[in-house]
């Protein structure tokens, strides 16, 4: 199954988010768009290979050398080692693997070309005009892998925590006057930076984000930002905070109960977990049940 779309539809983090809650496999090529207002540019293409929701490998072209260029660039082995251990063992492992079994390359090694891989990838998520497709049948590349592969949201984190141009997320930041609720008691297994961590043992639900942001003294942008990094993650979501008091206040097992006369306010639109456009959510209802 493959789904092509538009990055003015969405963005990646949110397709990274589809594919990692999938646990999907396949490749994702992207294409970015030439610069009309630079004269000469030329569109680009970039692949992701996933396996079960984990990203194995990443290439600008689709020839099974990006790899062993690295290694070659940077002096680690030459490119007739490399083609002798792909040729005479069978081809069923990644070939970071079979360097590795065969001692030619060290872990340390395998994680900085991995490293490099990513980076790659973490540059992607500053495209404004593209356009990608998604393959859910597409062969992985043995050439291109390390054999070593990271979930897809944490690369997604780590790639959004870098981001200089936020214009193609604005429109799925949390409200200001929204709260954040945690979706879990139990303590995040993914790797948070200081400020997330201070924000999500905030993430009760009956605070707005602007009196996270007052409380923490950081400007409420970077708050914003650093919940929608949690809600990328799947650990909080967006609440709002009237609709949290009324439903805690009503709540029989709460004593304040016979004070929930005192509000009577709406629902909240503002209570969306997640703000996807509805032609995405269209075009990807049949890709996740698959």
């Amino acid at each position: 199954m493959s789904i092509s779309s538009s990055f003015t539809d969405f963005s990646l983090a949110e397709l990274f988010q589809l594919i990692d809650q999938g646990r999907k496999s396949g490749c994702l090529t992207v294409c970015t768009l030439p610069d009309i207002h630079i004269p000469g540019s030329k569109s680009h293409y970039y692949y992701i290979w996933f396996r079960l929701g984990c990203i194995v490998a990443a290439a600008n072209h689709l020839n099974g050398q990006g790899l062993s260029y690295k290694m070659t660039q940077r002096g680690w082995v030459n490119q007739q080692i490399i083609e002798e251990v792909w040729t005479q063992t069978a081809a069923t492992l990644p070939l970071g693997s079979l360097l590795k079994t065969q001692g030619i390359l060290s872990i340390e090694q395998l994680n900085s070309l991995f490293a490099s891989q990513l980076h790659q990838i973490r540059e992607l998520f500053e495209i404004q005009k593209g356009v990608f497709k998604l393959d859910t049948k597409a062969n992985l590349p043995l050439q291109e892998m390390t054999g070593l592969s990271l979930r897809t949201l944490e690369v997604a984190l780590m790639a959004v925590r870098g981001l200089k141009n936020w214009n193609m997320l604005a429109e799925v930041l949390p409200d200001v006057s929204s709260g954040i609720r945690s979706k879990t008691d139990d303590k995040p297994q993914i790797h948070l930076n200081t400020l997330e961590w201070q924000v999500w043992e905030l993430a009760d639900g009956s605070i707005s984000l602007s009196a996270i942001a007052s409380q923490l003294n950081q400007p409420i942008t970077i708050v914003q930002q650093a919940a929608f990094r949690l809600m990328l993650v799947g650990l909080v979501e967006e609440v709002s905070v009237a609709e949290f008091i009324v439903n805690k206040t009503n709540d029989p097992m709460n004593s304040n109960s016979d004070n929930s006369s005192v509000f009577g306010f709406k629902k909240s639109k503002n209570s969306e977990t997640f703000k996807i456009s509805t032609s995405f959510l269209q075009n990807l209802v049949g890709f996740l049940k698959t």
